[in-house]
């Protein structure tokens, strides 16, 4: 399957950059957990971790992808959320994989994302542009996005599909 398209690396492109930016100086610093901020947190966990685990698969966790999922997560929530809690976030995600393997994790996420279909490629075409955050794709990271297909229930005609909508 080749990710590695004009719109995905449009895609990569925005995310790495949405995550060079600084967070508008109300978003930083402490602030209490509210309801809001839990839920948003929450509903951008799955992506959030889709793409982590594509950074962890080569080994690797280089700036551009860490951007590339700071970006992500400020873009999906608006702003919302700050770094501290995308730290936390990760540290978490980085638990869980040390506990229960990868193909654990996204079978975890793919149960939760299995309802909505724009959430299943969504997370799907992020990962796609988090393999290539660093410009190249490794095979792990190739396997890695097939699985991440066949966990999350994105057939192999739907993944073309929409490889080729990235392509124009």
């Amino acid at each position: 399957m080749n990710i590695d398209t004009g719109r995905i690396r449009r895609l990569r492109d925005a995310l790495v950059e949405g995550g060079r930016l600084q967070a508008p100086v109300d978003l930083q610093g402490d602030r209490p957990a509210s309801r809001g901020r839990l839920a948003a947190l929450d509903r951008v966990a799955p992506f959030v971790e889709t793409m982590h685990l594509m950074m962890m698969v080569d080994g690797k966790g280089d700036k551009a992808e860490q951007e590339a999922i700071r970006g992500a997560m400020r873009v999906l929530t608006h702003g919302l959320l700050d770094d501290a809690e995308l730290g936390e976030l990760t540290r978490h995600i980085e638990q869980q994989v040390r506990d229960q393997g990868i193909e654990a994790r996204l079978q975890a996420i793919g149960s939760r994302l299995c309802a909505d279909r724009l959430d299943r490629e969504t997370a799907f075409s992020l990962a796609a542009a988090m393999a290539l955050a660093d410009d190249r794709v490794v095979t792990e990271e190739s396997l890695l996005v097939a699985s991440i297909a066949e966990w999350f229930g994105v057939s192999g005609k739907r993944c073309r599909e929409i490889l080729q909508e990235f392509e124009s």
